[in-house]
């Protein structure tokens, strides 16, 4: 008389929930990247036409910096707030658990930030080889920044991605935890807490201060570092609330 064994089903590790998360997530990655470069190509184009209008009517042949490139680091950010707020209830009917979704999603935040770092760093070499697109114009570069060797211009860019990217899944989680209230609630204590800061350091007199700070920190640590810091913060309290977060 033979007996057969029942094999029990091998148990998904951490690491095979989170790799399920970033396939789930790379679904949609395709639009996720392209959509805010073609944003930006569209605002670039824009800057183009107008900078070399201006210089065509203009004998000034000075360079200078337009700042449209800021736009790209929120619009990056708000496709994640997407991915939190659409993705994570199909995920869970899945059987993926909170925290392995958030983790995963995180990861792919950190590996899409760096791509996107690596594109901006060779097209703002490419802008200074070419003396600002031929124009003169600084679009890839942020006006206080000196030129830097290529890795520490990936982190200078890569970093303050990745810091508003989780601010922006911070949200998604308060709004998978406590619903649009919530991101109001978030958002006003937000704009309050800035209020208080800026109103303790006129009562101090302490903005020469702050302005020595910002001046006299070398410019990879407060890019690179500074941010960093807020970023490990809004990872762990997004995890904190999206344990408990509604389906």
């Amino acid at each position: 008389m033979s007996t057969s064994t029942v094999t029990e089903p091998p148990e998904v590790t951490t690491g095979g929930r989170i790799a399920t998360v970033l396939r789930l997530t790379g679904v949609d990655a395709r639009v996720r990247m392209s959509v805010p470069w073609l944003i930006l190509g569209a605002i670039f184009l824009v800057n183009v036409a107008i900078w070399w209008a201006v210089r065509a009517s203009s004998d000034d042949g000075g360079q200078g910096t337009t700042g449209a490139l800021t736009a790209l680091f929120f619009i990056i950010g708000s496709t994640y707030l997407v991915t939190m707020t659409q993705t994570m209830p199909f995920a869970l009917s899945l059987g993926i658990t909170r925290r392995h979704f958030y983790a995963g999603v995180v990861v792919r935040l950190a590996g899409e930030t760096l791509v996107h770092a690596v594109a901006l760093t060779a097209l703002l070499l490419l802008e200074r080889a070419t003396d600002g697109w031929g124009l003169r114009m600084g679009f890839f570069s942020l006006g206080f920044v000196p030129p830097l060797n290529p890795l520490l211009q990936v982190l200078c860019f890569w970093v303050p991605l990745l810091s508003i990217g989780t601010l922006f899944l911070l949200f998604g989680a308060v709004f998978r935890r406590w619903g649009q209230y919530g991101v109001w609630a978030l958002a006003v204590a937000g704009v309050l807490a800035a209020g208080l800061a800026v109103f303790w350091v006129t009562w101090q007199s302490a903005w020469p201060a702050v302005g020595r700070f910002f001046t006299g920190t070398p410019v990879p640590v407060l890019l690179a570092v500074h941010p960093l810091v807020l970023a490990a913060v809004a990872v762990a309290v997004g995890y904190l609330v999206v344990r408990r977060a509604r389906v």
